[in-house]
């Protein structure tokens, strides 16, 4: 399924089923975000998400139980495996 996070945002708790995926809610920050995010974390951090899709790290991809997060080369490879 594609969602366009920047039109309609992840809710609280989507962002906490994905933030247990990912290993954290702060890996769900995008990098150009994470200087606002400083000093955020747990409940705050994901209402800090929930209110700005542009937030949240992009792309998304799931694959079974397993998420990919952003266009680093670390995302890709991980993705390359999965598929």
């Amino acid at each position: 399924m594609e969602r366009n996070l920047i039109t309609e945002p992840l809710t609280r708790d989507e962002l906490r089923a994905l933030a247990k995926k990912a290993g954290g809610v702060e890996q769900l920050v995008a990098p150009k975000r994470r200087a606002e995010a400083e000093g955020l974390s747990g409940e705050k951090l994901i209402e800090w998400l929930a209110e700005d899709g542009a937030r949240v790290r992009r792309p998304i991809i799931e694959v079974g139980n397993e998420i990919t997060l952003g266009f680093a080369e670390d995302a890709r490879q991980k993705l390359e495996e999965l598929l």
